[in-house]
């Protein structure tokens, strides 16, 4: 069985492109949850959902409670989650790329 290699230069490129959607997804989200409040909560409920996983894997590393762990630990955790689900979608297209040459 031949191992595959990775393409660092293919994989940075999809990391950095699927980084920029879901940051320009979730500010996109935000805004329009802004200006339309009552209408589009529940997509604002549905991103945070998205990003759930590393929420609590950052609220339980950090130990937050209270206040702090309103405001920080969404956040931290959204960046978090941002970072880990454009690698691992980077990964898998570079797999996949790969296996169809």
């Amino acid at each position: 069985m031949q191992g595959l290699r990775l393409n660092p230069r293919s994989f940075l490129k999809y990391w950095f492109l699927l980084l920029v959607a879901q940051i320009l997804g979730c500010a996109l989200i935000w805004v329009a949850v802004l200006i339309l409040s009552p209408a589009l909560d529940s997509l604002f409920e549905k991103m945070v959902f998205f990003y759930w996983p590393t929420i609590m894997l950052v609220g339980k590393l950090l130990g937050t409670s209270g206040e702090s762990a309103m405001i920080a630990v969404p956040i931290y955790g959204m960046a978090l989650g941002m970072l880990l689900y454009s690698a691992i979608i980077g990964l898998l297209v570079n797999y996949i790329k790969t296996r169809s040459r």
